[in-house]
């Protein structure tokens, strides 16, 4: 009788391709998760290149020296001055026999001044500076924002451009195929040898829109290569086909007050009207002027006579600082007003970038569906062609509407695709780094 704690061969070599299939699923995967294109580049690799841009680096700029300019204004506009001022004087003094005594006297004096500025005005200069700082701050962010649309955009073009490409590639070899059997079937007198030529022209002419794809499709890749070299070749990438809508509809009120509330045009604009307004409220504060404090100290008649003293200056505020205060207090209100106007058109904006997203995804499922019957079509009537029920006109005619309902499908899937993704990155869920 077998032990029991003995294992048969046939279950030790199952055990062992078991273990040997477990441990190779994970490397498996991740090899099929590799070879699965992706739908937009490496996010690091368009990080680098979207912080190098100009207008980044031009906002980075900016924002440097709007950071300098606030240091200024904690620092305040007032510095010591330092006088020093030489003069002779001369004197003819009548003596009491007469004669004029006749002198020169060399005379200096020196003197240190500051105008003080108040706590106050010290204060909402700081509120300026920082006021400044935060607006530069979501410049450049609005900067790499602006900058990682176009790329976006730039991306789903030439995504489009490579679909089509290889719609044609696939239709050319079809119609190879089909010129072969034509001919065969011309030789074997099934056939006329109109058919023939006729296929051979229809396969001519997919060959043509191929080359003109491909043409821009090299395009659309100069594009990338020009403004973002390498990006291209960090792997493959195709478009995506949304199964899903990427968004419900119940989703709307949130989604469309979260875009904006993060319109780098709101922020903007409700950051300026802070700015004026600080700046106004340091006008009005000029309307109260600042003292200029010195101390100076005189020699005279030759160092005879030794002067030390205090000296005290106040500007008199006239109509000029009157207008200042109005000018400021208009733009003010300026600034709001157009801050609340950008506010109302980021609302309109977000709405119908929902409403594009949703139209534009329903849009491409309709196309998909027209592509996939069109497709249906050209396989029955290539088929009953083939047997000899369908002539060859009716299998030019499916071919071409085919094609047209291919091309329309990925157009709409372009356009879906960058209404879905480009509604991600107003929402910051796709490369997030404007903010750094």
């Amino acid at each position: 009788m077998r032990h029991p704690t003995m294992i048969s061969p046939l279950a030790l070599t199952l055990s062992t391709l078991v273990w040997a299939a477990c441990a190779a699923m994970p490397a498996l995967a991740a090899q099929a998760a590799h070879s699965v294109p992706q739908e937009l580049p490496p996010q690091d690799l368009v990080r680098q290149h979207i912080l190098a841009r100009p207008e980044v680096r031009a906002a980075a700029s900016a924002m440097q020296a709007d950071q300098a300019d606030a240091e200024r204004l904690k620092a305040g506009p007032h510095e010591f001055t330092l006088r020093l001022a030489a003069q002779q004087r001369r004197s003819s003094d009548t003596m009491s026999d007469g004669l004029i005594d006749r002198r020169r006297y060399a005379e200096t004096q020196l003197a240190l001044e500051r105008t003080l500025r108040t706590g106050r005005k010290a204060r909402q200069d700081d509120v300026i500076g920082d006021a400044a700082v935060k607006l530069a701050l979501v410049r450049r962010a609005d900067a790499i924002h602006e900058a990682s649309r176009g790329l976006l955009r730039a991306w789903i073009d030439w995504l489009r451009e490579r679909a089509t490409v290889s719609m044609w590639q696939e239709q050319e070899s079809a119609q190879d195929e089909l010129t072969r059997h034509a001919e065969r079937r011309v030789k074997a007198g099934d056939a006329a040898r109109t058919q023939w030529r006729l296929q051979e022209a229809s396969a001519a002419q997919t060959h043509a829109n191929l080359v003109s794809a491909q043409a821009r499709e090299l395009a659309a890749r100069a594009v990338l290569d020009t403004q973002y070299p390498g990006l291209t070749s960090s792997g493959e990438a195709a478009l995506a086909s949304p199964q899903l809508l990427d968004y419900q509809a119940d989703q709307q009120a949130v989604v469309t007050q979260d875009l904006a509330e993060r319109s780098h045009e709101w922020r903007v604009a409700r950051l300026h009207a802070d700015l004026v307004s600080a700046r106004a409220t340091r006008t009005s504060l000029d309307r109260s002027t600042d003292p200029t404090i010195g101390i100076y100290a005189a020699s005279e008649r030759g160092g005879a006579e030794r002067v030390l003293g205090l000296s005290l200056s106040v500007p008199l505020a006239g109509a000029a600082r009157s207008a200042s205060e109005r000018q400021a207090q208009a733009l003010r209100v300026e600034a709001e007003q157009q801050a609340e106007a950008i506010h109302q058109k980021v609302r309109t904006e977000a709405v119908t970038a929902w409403q594009a997203m949703q139209s534009a995804q329903l849009a491409w499922q309709s196309q998909d569906l027209a592509r996939q019957r069109h497709e249906q079509v050209l396989k029955t009537v290539v088929r009953g062609w083939e047997l000899g029920e369908y002539s060859q006109s009716d299998v030019l005619l499916a071919r071409r509407q085919f094609t047209e309902a291919a091309l329309a499908e990925i157009n709409a899937r372009a356009e879906a695709r960058h209404a879905a993704l480009r509604l991600k990155l107003d929402l910051h869920e796709t490369w997030e780094f404007d903010d750094e």
